[in-house]
């Protein structure tokens, strides 16, 4: 993909996932890239709508073993976009809610 691509997408959202994508390791970029854009055009954003909304680069085998097996952290995804919440929109005062299924 060259420049004249890159101009197409809002500069917002090209900072916004070039911001989470720092919380992955380099090579884990592209799938996690390819699976939030998926997620992003589907209407439920379930990971097999957004594979099979995207032109997959690779076989539903490797997303899944990514997602299961990766050496990636969830918590630190997390924590970026918590940290892309704040800076995008800062208030005064945050109120973190854990539901029971991550406690």
């Amino acid at each position: 993909m060259g420049d004249k691509e890159y101009a197409t997408i809002p500069r917002t959202l090209l900072e916004s996932i070039t911001f989470l994508a720092r919380a992955l390791p380099i090579r884990s970029v592209p799938t996690f890239i390819e699976l939030l854009v998926g997620a992003m055009i589907t209407p439920a954003g379930f990971v097999t709508e957004a594979w099979l909304a995207i032109k997959p680069l690779r076989s539903w085998t490797a997303y899944y073993k990514w997602l299961q097996q990766g050496k990636w952290s969830w918590v630190a995804l997390g924590v970026q976009l918590a940290g892309l919440v704040v800076t995008f929109f800062p208030q005064p005062v945050w109120y973190l809610i854990f539901d029971d299924t991550l406690v």
